[in-house]
């Protein structure tokens, strides 16, 4: 991108256009690249490129089966990728926030002033303004005080941001996957336990907002089998990994059976009769979602995106019937991260650096400074 570019896009004057980049070239976050002309009078315009190694960022996603953690820089890269295995289902929630913090607390001070933030993302209904975890049923956590917690072990000069974990997918998407250019963007993860779902609308003057979902606790069946919330027939029991598994039998009989039904999707085999019921019910869930949502775009992720490669026409024979999406285009698509979660966890942690560099830069190395 050339400097004009850049003044453009940002909608800035070309003075303040000119003292950012001067600011963030100081700061090492950007350089000046060749000079070329962009076909107007007067002077060519550099190039600017981003210094990828002038910051990163911890991003985290917590599990049952323990942190899956990765440390990136400004182009995306993953410089580091760890897993701390433990049973959080069976721990206290204390004592998984206690590991959670050591673990994150270990890397951090092999990174340095470098590290401008730090991404959290949780399986279940997480409260950003209270900094609560209201309702992480993957986990067994009710009301977990997470935000102040952490904050009493992490470190205090690096923001910490922690998000419900398909916003977190959905952001990835939103901004560098599948759903790139949408306005509203529906995202559905089918998980081994569950579906999770965001909706992400497009904003001009901030740039997006975000609003979490219980997509998977639609009823698309009354007389379906009850469910943990005390509903009957949710989506998530008749589409998500236990429902794929049990609806492949012997295919799925092996010990990963997950991955062995899902394998078995990807390939151009018969399949048991019991998959047309899935797709049925995600066909349902699908049509009442985008009549009630009104997205121009649904990424289907996790378990559902091979089940939309397997039957795609038959899932956008269910939009023919949307009455909104009779009215405007809606555009279903598979997802394209395998880990969407622990990029959007890194998306979030960069934000207060985008916000205001300079700021955040200070904070950082004074507190280094401190310890």
């Amino acid at each position: 991108m050339t400097r004009s570019d850049a003044t453009a896009a940002a909608s800035l004057a070309r003075s303040a256009a000119g003292k950012a980049v001067d600011d963030l070239q100081r700061l090492a976050l950007l350089r000046a690249g060749s000079t070329v002309g962009d076909g107007t009078p007067g002077r060519p315009s550099a190039t600017l490129e981003i210094v990828d190694s002038g910051a990163v960022v911890i991003a985290c996603v917590l599990g049952s089966n323990g942190l899956d953690l990765a440390v990136m820089d400004l182009a995306r890269t993953i410089k580091l990728r760890r897993f701390e295995s433990f049973n959080a289902t069976g721990m206290d929630p204390f004592e998984t926030l206690a590991t959670i913090a050591k673990t994150i607390n270990e890397v951090h001070g092999a990174l340095g002033p470098k590290c401008v933030g730090i991404g959290i993302s949780v399986p279940g209904v997480f409260d950003p303004h209270a900094g609560i975890a209201r309702a992480v049923l993957p986990l067994g956590w009710r009301n977990i005080p997470m935000a102040a917690v952490l904050e009493q072990w992490l470190p205090a000069n690096v923001p910490t941001l922690i998000a419900h974990d398909a916003t977190l997918g959905a952001l990835a998407e939103f901004r560098m996957g599948a759903g790139r250019g949408a306005q509203r963007l529906l995202y559905l993860a089918g998980q081994q336990i569950g579906v999770g779902s965001a909706l992400i609308l497009a904003d001009g003057q901030t740039g997006r907002s975000d609003q979490p979902l219980q997509a998977g606790h639609l009823i698309v069946d009354p007389l379906g089998p009850k469910c943990s919330c005390g509903s009957r027939g949710c989506l998530e029991l008749l589409v998500d990994g236990r429902a794929l598994v049990a609806a492949m039998g012997e295919v799925a009989s092996a010990p990963f059976s997950l991955r062995a039904a899902l394998d078995a999707l990807s390939r151009d085999t018969p399949l048991p009769a019991a998959m047309d019921r899935i797709v049925g019910h995600l066909q349902v869930g699908l049509i009442s979602l985008v009549n009630t949502l009104s997205p121009d775009r649904v990424v289907l992720a996790g378990t559902l995106s091979p089940l939309m490669s397997r039957f795609e026409e038959r899932m956008n024979d269910a939009l023919d019937i949307s009455v909104v999406a009779q009215i405007q285009p809606v555009t279903l698509v598979g997802s394209t991260f395998d880990d969407a979660q622990i990029f959007g966890a890194a998306e979030i942690a960069f934000e207060p650096l985008l916000r205001d560099p300079e700021g955040l830069f200070e904070q950082v190395s004074r507190g280094t400074a401190d310890c």
